[in-house]
């Protein structure tokens, strides 16, 4: 009895000590690059008028040299047009969009080697990290020159989940650099305003197909808070 009880209670013990063990926190500046993949663009993640500009902040909360919680607002403007496609289809649809949009995200990086700011043994990791994000889109969205009917261009707050890898490293006591490349599956098919039916002959949407957006850039942040290591902080 008395072993069935004790087991519970030190796995609780291990999980919080490393849940609450380095804990230290970070604050900083996000720049890169943002794009759609979607009905006007299925496929093209370099060239063709592709990408955007794309800043914001993020923050950091270090869990212990594996896991970290991150917070981050990023703001961009997302752009597709038919004209820059080659297939057929597109060519004789000429569809475009812009939509100007603000994500706020909550994800978990998990480090592949254990990492800690200013430890010179453990100054850089390649990291996965997942999470949920909250965005709100404005699109603007025309077919042929023309604007489709308002209920094509549905804005307002939408859910994605962010995933994809990164890379830390170090840069002294106090400053750290990262890059990550960031994946957006949405359950949304209207970041491009494009409404899933057939018109005529040509298909306007996809419905078995919801749009994607993709935010990759680089971090620059600074640590301030640092609370110590414990005993059990590696896990």
């Amino acid at each position: 009895m008395i072993r069935r009880i004790s087991f519970p209670i030190l796995f609780v013990t291990l999980v919080t000590s490393s849940v609450f063990a380095q804990r230290t926190a970070e604050v900083g500046v996000f720049f890169g690059r943002s794009y759609y993949l979607g009905e006007l663009n299925p496929r093209t993640h370099w060239g063709n008028g592709i990408g955007s500009s794309t800043l914001g902040g993020v923050f950091r909360y270090n869990l212990n040299e594996r896991y970290t919680l991150k917070g981050a607002i990023v703001r961009t403007t997302l752009t597709a047009n038919d004209e820059w496609e080659s297939f057929q289809f597109n060519q004789q649809r000429l569809a475009s969009f812009e939509n100007t949009l603000t994500e706020f995200a909550g994800e978990v990086e998990f480090n592949f080697l254990p990492y800690k700011m200013g430890d010179k043994r453990h100054f850089f990791t390649p990291y996965l990290f997942v999470g949920i994000s909250y965005f709100l889109n404005d699109i603007e969205t025309t077919v042929e020159g023309f604007e489709p009917a308002p209920t094509n261009q549905e804005g307002g707050g939408k859910l994605a989940m962010p995933f994809g890898p990164g890379l830390k490293l170090s840069l002294g006591k106090n400053w750290a650099f990262s890059m990550e490349w960031g994946f957006r599956k949405t359950g949304y098919d209207l970041i491009d305003g494009l409404e899933n039916r057939v018109e005529d002959v040509f298909e306007s949407g996809k419905s078995y197909d919801n749009d994607w957006f993709v935010v990759s850039g680089f971090m620059l942040t600074y640590k301030i808070t640092d609370e110590g290591p414990c005993p059990f902080y590696n896990f």
